[in-house]
């Protein structure tokens, strides 16, 4: 037990505990934390360990097996009026020779053991994308909420604006009330966007088990570029062999296989050879203890179970035809997602460019529509509706920079490269407060 957990998360544990050397921001701080704490983390090692627990159990059935046993009988004669008892004990040992159901049992469980270290290898890089995940929406939330703030002091100083040119008579009362109008809308939306960051706060104490209040916001200067190569085709040649749940669905496939064929087996026969020594007493008989062994290679061969084992074969059969369905399943889920993804990522990559020119444009935009109403020849309505389109527009670039971000993690994912390296990389591009 004690070498095993040495090789429990060996390269993420290391890494993490490696990382406090380093001065660390935010995200970093709370991924150690998860690591700590997560449960859904910690599910996933007690499964890795139970499955480590199989390679033993199917070992077993092939090594020998030793039995002692012992027996006291009290008889009572009411003829002769006599008590007596008889005592015996016996050590007997059972070795298999050929026995194609163990054998295939053993091959069973290394495939069941590598399955668990699998599946505790996808919980670790599935651990890694909700860490990301979390703190970007409490990226997205905070940057609602700052611009929703932003939006409604900017709103505020155009009602007291219209309000004193209402009170000297340049503009209808209609104007007030559209600026008006517009002030309790962004109002509200600066309260929904609060409560929107509230929640997203507890995702991140889900995960570490302590309340965050403040995180790291990332830096302007964050590199948002196109993948290369640009083509499929080598992203899906990688992910096809770096997938974790493809491969773990494959073993699925292994499985079921070696499940038909213990089921098979049922029509083999068994050879094994059995070794036996013991004593006996029986008083009754008047008889000393007596020593008594014996060795044998025993035969069996089944000839009919009640088609018992005809019906094991066609349900595992049947369970080998599911299991490869569900593995042209996911080799599809991998070559859509993985497209899918990519293509997200270029995509993001060119929106993230154009959003940034999209905030000039509506800048320019509401200069000019601030000129016009000043003279005149626009209404505030004009003008309220440039501000909305600026506020929404500077929103829209923060959150496709964060979509970036998560695209690319969930990327990594899909191609089954995910590691604790990439998350750091990504800390290093957070601000400090």
């Amino acid at each position: 037990m004690k070498n095993l957990k040495k090789q429990l998360i060996p390269v993420l544990i290391a890494g993490a505990l490696a990382a406090p050397q380093a001065q660390a921001a935010a995200l970093a701080d709370l991924y150690r934390q998860a690591l700590e704490n997560d449960p859904q983390l910690k599910s996933a090692e007690a499964s890795y360990l139970a499955g480590q627990e199989a390679l033993p159990q199917g070992r077993a059935a092939l090594l020998p097996q030793v039995n002692a046993g012992g027996s006291l009988t009290q008889s009572d004669s009411g003829l002769l009026d006599q008590e007596a008892g008889d005592r015996a004990w016996q050590v007997s040992l059972v070795q298999p020779v050929f026995d194609t159901t163990a054998w295939q049992g053993y091959q069973r469980s290394k495939i069941v053991t590598e399955q668990a270290q699998l599946s505790f290898d996808l919980a670790q890089q599935q651990l890694i994308l909700r860490t990301v995940n979390a703190y970007l929406s409490v990226l997205n939330a905070n940057s609602a909420l700052d611009t929703a703030q932003a939006q409604e002091r900017a709103l505020q100083r155009r009602l007291d604006q219209v309000n004193a040119q209402f009170e000297v008579g340049l503009i209808a009362i209609t104007d007030v009330q559209e600026a008006q109008a517009s002030f309790d809308n962004a109002v509200v939306l600066r309260i929904d966007a609060e409560g929107a960051l509230a929640n997203s706060y507890e995702a991140l104490e889900r995960l570490t088990g302590n309340t965050i209040t403040a995180v790291d916001p990332l830096r302007e200067d964050y590199p948002i570029t196109p993948i290369t190569p640009r083509e499929p085709a080598p992203w899906l040649e990688k992910a096809r062999d770096g997938n974790l749940e493809l491969k773990l669905s494959e073993l699925g496939v292994d499985i079921s296989r070696r499940d038909a064929k213990i089921a098979s087996s049922g029509h083999h026969p068994k050879l094994q050879f059995e070794a036996r020594y013991g004593y006996t007493e029986a008083e009754f008989q008047q008889q000393d203890w007596d020593d008594a062994s014996a060795v044998a290679l025993t035969f069996s061969m089944p000839i009919y179970s009640g088609g018992a084992t005809s019906s094991q074969v066609r349900q595992a059969e049947q369970g080998l035809n599911a299991a490869r369905y569900d593995r042209e399943d996911q080799y599809r889920a991998v070559t859509e997602n993985t497209r899918s993804l990519l293509r997200d990522l270029q995509t993001s990559a060119q929106s993230v460019k154009a959003r940034l020119q999209s905030i000039k444009s509506r800048e320019t935009a509401l200069r000019a529509t601030e000129e016009g109403f000043n003279v005149g020849t626009r209404n505030v309505v004009d003008v309220l509706q440039a501000e909305q389109a600026l506020y929404q527009a500077r929103f829209d670039y923060a959150s496709a920079r964060i979509n970036h971000v998560s695209t690319l993690f969930g990327f990594k994912l899909q191609l089954g490269t995910l590691s604790p390296d990439d998350l750091y990389a990504l800390d290093e591009w957070l601000k400090t407060n």
